[in-house]
C-alpha cells in the first residue's frame, strides 16, 4: 500500500485546489457557471460568485502559507473544508452536469479523505 504524502505536501495540494476553485469563481464567474452547471439550470451571479471566489482564494492562501508548519487541527480543518462541499453538491445535483458532479465530488471527497488520513498520522 502506498504511503501517505507528508503534511506539507497534503496542505499544498489542498491550498492549490482551493485557490483553483476560487480563481474560477472570482475571475471567470460566467465561464465557471457554464462549465459546472447544465445550460439554464443556474443563472450566473458574478457578484456573489466573486464573494465566493474571494473566500476560497483566501482559504487556499491560508493553507499554502501554513503548509510548512501545518498542525493536526489545521489539517482537520482542511478536511472539513473539502468535505462540506459534498452535501452542497448533493443539494444541487440536478443542476450540475453529470460529469462535473462526479468529477468534483470525487476530487473534493478525495481531498477530504486525504487531509483526514494525514491528520490521523500527525
Amino acid at each position: 500500500m502506498p504511503s501517505l504524502p507528508s503534511p506539507e505536501t497534503t496542505m499544498t495540494l489542498a491550498g492549490v485546489g482551493m485557490c483553483n476553485y476560487g480563481a474560477q469563481m472570482l475571475l471567470a464567474p460566467e465561464f465557471a457557471n457554464d462549465f459546472y452547471y447544465k445550460k439554464g439550470a443556474v443563472e450566473a451571479s458574478p457578484k456573489w460568485q466573486a464573494w465566493m471566489g474571494q473566500a476560497l482564494v483566501g482559504n487556499g492562501i491560508t493553507m499554502l502559507m501554513s503548509r510548512k508548519v501545518a498542525t493536526k487541527q489545521q489539517m482537520q480543518g482542511a478536511a472539513v473544508a473539502w468535505g462540506t462541499a459534498l452535501p452542497i453538491m448533493a443539494m444541487q445535483k440536478d443542476d450540475f452536469k453529470p460529469e462535473q458532479l462526479i468529477a468534483n465530488a470525487a476530487f473534493c471527497g478525495g481531498m477530504a479523505l486525504l487531509c483526514a488520513k494525514v491528520s490521523d498520522k500527525m
